[in-house]
């Protein structure tokens, strides 16, 4: 009996000896967030894949910068978080996870380069060697501002295997050079599933929130990037194909056609607005000034064919000089295949390509 009790004695202390052991050490290796003197800033830190952006005032010094990084649980730096470094050019940091099996470089950018006001397209990167990613450089040819796109969202529905087959994709003969080619797509059963059915192609200045684009599409869309130029109008080159058949909300509308749309909005930003989304884009009061193509614009067009959008001054507003220096107003330029899209309604197939875009101003 003494023996049967130290044995069951010694089973119950390893279980219980199993249940507290420590858990296995972390594997990630990420920057959750950056922190920056607020004072500097023009918008907050841009945390992307394995790239950081910090846009900064033009009286910011460069070679005295020490950014402030949270990780993942256990994860280290290198550099050391806070460390002073010099960034008249970009910073390679690495992270090493908690278990130091695995490691991550973040390319750290400051920029105090704003963006110009004409777009080619030229400049386009493979994305986690899925899909096409736009970028606008400075003269020193530094990356300056990321497009925008839905594209991360399209990968999570695995319904394409190639660059090619996603909403937003570089087109080899633009008007001049690149351009870019936006159609409408359908995100197979997994979309259908969740209700989601297809994704229409966008293009847009600010960041797409991956976080929000399954519960609340809508606020996936943050409109905005800092400007020191108060835009007048949008002009470029456009072609349109609409989609065969028109569904909404999956179901066929046999007396609707799909359509485009390009727009653009210029606001203020302050301590409660940071970006415009999809629910207040033409409607917040900070609003400036818009600028949308008309019905009678959005036509089908087989060859490249121009428009031009002015700005339309809400409420007779007046422009803050000191602002606009201090990086306080930002601007949206927004395209996409399927003017509903952003609901889930148009055509499978739709597909606007565009390029030689400019501001005036």
């Amino acid at each position: 009996m003494k023996n049967f009790n130290y044995i069951l004695l010694l089973i119950v202390s390893c279980f219980c000896w199993s249940c507290i052991r420590p858990e296995l050490p972390n594997a990630e290796a990420d920057i959750i967030s950056c922190h920056v003197d607020p004072l500097i800033l023009r918008k907050d830190p841009i945390l992307q894949n394995d790239r950081i952006q910090i846009l900064v005032k033009s009286s910011t010094d460069l070679s005295q910068q020490a950014p402030v990084f949270t990780l993942t649980p256990g994860a280290t730096i290198f550099p050391e978080s806070g460390t002073v470094l010099n960034f008249t050019k970009p910073q390679i940091y690495t992270v090493t996870s908690e278990d130091h099996q695995y490691q991550k470089k973040y390319e750290v950018s400051y920029i105090i380069s704003t963006i110009g006001s004409k777009f080619s397209f030229e400049n386009v990167r493979l994305e986690n060697g899925k899909y096409d990613v736009f970028f606008e450089t400075d003269q020193n040819n530094q990356n300056i501002m990321d497009w925008a796109s839905g594209n991360a969202g399209f990968s999570l529905t695995g319904a394409s295997s190639n660059s090619e087959g996603y909403p937003t994709a570089r087109l080899a003969d633009g008007k001049v050079g690149q351009g870019v080619k936006l159609t409408t797509q359908s995100t197979g059963n997994l979309g259908a599933i969740m209700g989601k059915p297809m994704a229409a192609g966008n293009l847009f200045m600010g960041e797409f929130d991956l976080g929000s684009s399954i519960s609340n599409p809508l606020k996936s869309l943050h409109l905005g990037v800092p400007v020191d130029l108060v835009p007048k109008g949008v002009k470029g080159f456009f072609k349109y194909t609409a989609g065969p058949v028109y569904r909404e909300g999956g179901v066929v509308q046999p007396n609707k056609k799909d359509t485009w749309d390009i727009y653009a909005v210029f606001f203020e930003t302050d301590a409660n607005l940071k970006y415009l989304d999809g629910t207040n884009k033409f409607t917040h009061p900070n609003i400036f000034s818009i600028a949308r193509v008309t019905d009678a614009q959005r036509i089908e067009a087989s060859d490249w064919t121009a428009f031009y959008i002015p700005f339309d001054v809400i409420n007779n507003q007046t422009i803050d000089q000191q602002k606009l220096i201090d990086g306080k107003y930002s601007l949206s330029l927004v395209f996409t295949s399927s003017i509903d899209g952003d609901t889930f309604a148009g055509a499978v197939g739709s597909t606007l390509l565009i390029d030689e875009i400019e501001l005036t101003h």
